[in-house]
């Protein structure tokens, strides 16, 4: 993580001693596929990779070995573009994660939330950036630290979501300094500057530029690792007008973590035209990168760009006396601006909910002091911005795949999420239980003890359920009192354990009517296991609701497993 070029060099020793044992030299191909594909090299890593695998004798060779190569060509799927598959591959590691070693836990997660961002997936990346998080700090490897911080800051700048992108950022370039990692320092100091240019900060983003960046990289560096586009946007707010062509003069690359060409470049080329009285050139560029960005889809690229390519362009057409344009170019503009602050209220909301499940979990685990700390400080700079947010986070909660009332996702979302993992799984041949719940006589509830009573039960099962399932779950509500869980790697007896353990939990909880009186409820469930011959996922509900049926007929409040002819 902090030096590619000697981790290639080191495996590259293993393999010409001639004392290594076969797993050995596996891994050590191993690791210099992933660091050419980690720099871009994507041929010379697939040769490595092939390499690895052929090598690998699953029948001698260790577990890890075996995760270690699954891992890289999760990689190499990434880097060609396939991210459903490179996503299905990484979901397999990461349930895996507690029997693996925690450096090898830590890059899938860290790269399944990679990949979850690049398919548009904020609320699973930045959970899967939290985990990763959390990981490498229980690993004790600061340079995993590092580099999770510099993954979830840069994220959460991307999202908009400032105040909680600074404080990750500047840890994480505190700690690329104290691990001497020159490479760790010049990415997070770039993420810095970029942060600190959004929140209105240019000095203090120019200072961190010359003391990190300016004068540090060098010509036979990365591309990567240029960082063209920070160093001209801090020195372009401070009115260096110069210096910021000169840095934007380098080779324009493909940022390999993404596979995007930066629109940043475009509007910061916009801007130093403008600043050079060429608007009418300024405004040709912007114009002509929005129309790659809508022919190629405007989510190629981060929304802050958006919105700072729109803002730029309507000063252009202002310079170019077209008004009638700058006016639909700054609403546009604006419309994306407001989105994107809800994406940042969003995040927030989500953050202290991922923050407070992973500090139970380091608890459990008896590692929490550090992580504790950073939670509650994280709690205490959210916390005044939740009433704030409420309007915001109504608008979110009523979007298509969210159910309003007890948050869970919702129907549409189950067939669409369900029917992947089950194609999924059926490739990898991980066995699914689904669960169909049906709260017990619900209608009585309503009627004795008023609806909203009935509400808060809905709610209650809802938070329950969230709180006994793991992320990669899929809990729904199905519809009225109607709820579907779906357990990836869980058989139909494993399932039902599961769901008699929440029964209990559940009929324990004690509800109160508006008159003050208290009542409390039960479920009923029916639990079916996939069948391999099963084509989708209807059937497997199907089975469900039968075994529900057979709940409620056999006096309700209890769990019954399909038990139709060949299920397993």
């Amino acid at each position: 993580m902090s030096d590619g070029e000697a981790a290639a060099r080191l495996a590259g020793q293993v393999l010409a001693e001639g004392a290594a044992d076969a797993d050995q030299r596996v891994m050590a191909m191993s690791v210099q596929a992933l660091v050419e594909l980690r720099e871009g090299a994507l041929e010379a890593g697939i040769v490595r990779l092939e390499e690895a695998r052929a090598a690998h004798d699953p029948a001698t060779g260790s577990a890890r070995t075996g995760w270690l190569i699954e891992h890289v060509q999760t990689q190499r799927l990434r880097r060609e573009g396939r991210l459903t598959d490179a996503q299905a591959g990484l979901r397999l590691l990461h349930l895996q994660a507690e029997r693996r070693p925690p450096v090898d836990a830590y890059l899938s997660a860290g790269s399944l939330g990679v990949v979850l961002s690049m398919q548009g997936d904020s609320d699973g990346a930045l959970d899967l950036f939290y985990q990763a998080l959390a990981i490498a700090r229980r690993s004790g490897v600061d340079s995993l630290v590092v580099n999770a911080l510099n993954n979830l800051g840069s994220f959460q700048t991307d999202l908009y979501n400032l105040e909680d992108a600074r404080p990750l950022l500047e840890e994480c370039l505190a700690g690329a300094m104290r691990i001497g990692s020159r490479r760790q320092t010049i990415y997070a100091a770039g993420n810095l500057v970029q942060c600190l240019c959004l929140i209105g900060k240019p000095a203090e983003a120019l200072a961190t530029a010359r003391e990190h960046l300016i004068g540090q990289i060098r010509p036979d560096d990365l591309p990567a690792l240029h960082r063209d586009e920070e160093i001209a946007q801090a020195l372009l707010g401070n009115g260096l007008v110069d210096e910021a062509q000169a840095a934007l003069g380098g080779e324009v690359h493909i940022d390999p973590m993404s596979n995007e060409l930066a629109t940043a470049r475009v509007w910061l080329g916009a801007r130093i035209l403008l600043a050079r009285g060429n608007a009418r050139d300024a405004l040709q560029l912007c114009l002509a990168r929005q129309a790659m960005l809508r022919e190629q889809s405007e989510e190629s690229t981060v929304a802050i760009d958006r919105v700072t390519l729109l803002r730029v362009a309507a000063q252009a057409a202002c310079g170019v006396g077209d008004h009638a344009l700058a006016y639909r170019l700054l609403d546009e503009a604006f419309s994306t601006h407001e989105e994107l602050l809800g994406r940042a209220a969003r995040s927030r909301q989500i953050s202290l909910q991922i923050s407070h499940r992973l500090q139970q979990a380091e608890w459990e685990r008896d590692a929490a002091q550090q992580l504790a700390a950073r939670l509650e400080a994280l709690n205490q700079s959210l916390q005044a911005q939740v009433a704030e947010n409420e309007r915001l986070q109504e608008r979110l909660r009523a979007q298509a795949l969210e159910d309003p009332l007890t948050g869970l996702h919702n129907r549409r979302h189950l067939f669409e999420a369900g029917g992947a993992l089950l194609a999924l799984l059926r490739r990898r041949a991980v066995p699914l239980a689904a669960v169909l719940v049906d709260l017990d006589h619900f209608k009585q509830v309503n009627d004795r003890h008023g609806h909203d009573a009935g509400d808060r039960v809905l709610r209650g099962f809802a938070e329950l359920a969230r709180s006994v399932t793991r992320a990669e779950d899929i809990v729904c509500r199905h519809g009225g009192e109607e709820f579907v869980l779906l357990f990836p790697g869980a058989d139909a007896p494993q399932a039902a354990a599961r769901l008699r353990d929440l029964l209990q939990s559940f009929r324990a909880l004690t509800f109160v009517d508006g008159s003050g009186a208290d009542f409390s409820c039960s479920f009923s469930a029916g639990v079916a296991g996939w069948r391999g011959g099963e084509d989708d996922l209807a059937a497997l509900l199907a089975r469900a609701d039968a075994a529900l049926y057979a709940a409620k007929q056999g006096g309700r409040a209890q769990v019954c497993i399909d038990d139709t002819p060949g299920d397993r």
